[in-house]
Formats: C-alpha cells, structure tokens, sequence
C-alpha cells in the first residue's frame, strides 16, 4: 500500500524533504510581516512565494481509497509549554540517541519506551510537537473550523509527517484545558511542570479515519515534502477555551490556503 500511494501522489508533486528549522527573519500574521509578505522577507523564504506544493490547502474533492492505518503509540509526558509568539507549544521529549537506534524502513521498530510515536506508511516517526492555530488553516469544502491542532512528527530520515486535528466549538474539552492552564502569558515564556503530565493521544478523535496529501509546512521555510494526515472527524472544545486561546496568543494564527496545483487529497475509508 505505502509504494502504490507514494507513487501516485509522486506522479504530482515532486518531493524535497527538509527539516523545519527555526526561521532567521522576522515573520507573523499580521502587517508587513505576515504570510503575504513571507516570500520576501529573506532568501531562506522564498519557497513560501514559489512553491508549488505548500500548505495549508482547502479540501473539496478527495479520491476515498483504502489507506493504511495510522498507529499511535503516544505516552504521557510532562508539560513543557512554550509562547513563541506564533503559537502555544508543546515540546515533547526525545530519548537520547534515539535517532542511531532508528531501524531501515521495514523493520521492526526499536526506540525507547518513554517515545511518543506514530507507525505510518510502515515507517515510525517521533512527535517532536504539538501545536494549534485559530481558527483553522486547513479548510472542508472552504470552511474553517475553530481551531486545528498539528502533531509534527519525524522519522530516521529527517522526512516530516504532521497529523492535523480539527476542533470545533461544542462542548468543555478537559485535557485541552490542562494544556491552556499551563500555557504561558509572554511571548517567549516557558512552563515546565514535571508533577503533571498531557498524552496528545486524548486530543484525537476516536474515528482515525483521514485525509492525506504531499504539502508543506505552514509557517516560514515553508519546506515541502511534508505528508499530512488531517483527521476525518474534529474533537470538541468550548466558546471559552477557544476565546481564551486566542487571548493567550494575542492574535489569530493562520497562513490562509493555498494553490492545489496538480495534487491531490485521498481520503481514507471509515473504519
């Protein structure tokens, strides 16, 4: 399954893998820095003008086919929360040296226990992170959701894989709260709390049915090569959590969608 998806998707975009690394210029959402500006503000930037494969993108016509299933192996880890000023985040810890242990694509897997990680494709990926926008930069047949969360994964290749959860207005998410009660209030703020800890896997939905494409990272580089994998169903938060997010950041956080060009989305059958 993994060759025959990668080679269709292939067909359409011709994937460059790069790690996302902390970006030199000043970037944001707003004014003569934000995302219509990104392209420009730096040659390492470029890719955010000329790309032809970049995220984030309005799904309005997928091709439903059968499509592996995700395996999430997520554990519980302590807070460690950080106000970038672009978004709130959430670092997740990595074993040390866990990258030499990594085996060839195919075999079986062999990390330490206290890793979060995801098998996709029959390759594993470390979470590195988590993090959310308000309101959603992917969009369902051009709406927006309220808020979307992005897992950002990594495997022994340094190739990226993000799973994306949409979260719509509803009801009181509690573990979500955990996270926003730890959230930092200054820009470039840290909270670190060893006593309590957040599992992302109580932040999925119970569906793990998704959408998936060839894309990019949403923020500066813009590196492409990034598969997606957005969750067919949201979770729920409530009107205050999301109202307190955004009072928490300051600002919406949003790249708004951009060009499909030749791609395409599959949509994997329910299960």
């Amino acid at each position: 399954m993994r060759s025959m998806v990668l080679a269709l998707m292939m067909v359409f975009v011709g994937v460059s893998v790069h790690a996302e690394k902390s970006a030199v210029a000043d970037w944001g959402y707003q004014g003569k820095s934000g995302p219509e500006h990104w392209g420009s503000l730096g040659a390492s930037f470029s890719l955010c003008n000329t790309g032809m494969a970049q995220s984030p993108i309005d799904m309005v016509s997928t091709h439903l086919i059968e499509l592996d299933d995700i395996k999430f192996s997520y554990v519980d880890a302590p807070f460690h929360v950080i106000n970038n000023g672009h978004t709130l985040e959430e670092i997740e810890p990595i074993s040390p040296m866990v990258n030499s242990r990594y085996p060839q694509h195919g075999q079986t897997a062999n990390h330490f226990s206290n890793d979060s990680t995801i098998t996709f494709d029959g390759d594993l990926y470390l979470l590195e992170q988590f993090h959310f926008h308000t309101p959603s930069e992917h969009t369902l047949n051009h709406q927006h959701f309220a808020m979307e969360m992005h897992l950002v994964h990594h495997n022994a290749r340094h190739e990226s894989a993000v799973i994306a959860v949409f979260m719509k207005e509803g009801k009181h998410n509690q573990v979500f709260q955990e996270f926003l009660d730890h959230a930092p209030t200054q820009v470039g703020g840290v909270i670190d709390d060893h006593e309590h800890t957040l599992n992302p896997k109580h932040l999925l939905p119970k569906n793990h049915s998704y959408y998936r494409y060839f894309g990019s990272f949403t923020t500066p580089p813009c590196s492409e090569g990034v598969i997606w994998a957005i969750m067919h169903d949201p979770i729920e938060i409530s009107t205050e959590q999301i109202r307190q997010f955004t009072r928490l950041l300051g600002h919406t956080n949003i790249r708004p969608t951009q060009p499909l060009h030749k791609r395409f989305v599959l949509e994997s059958k329910p299960n």
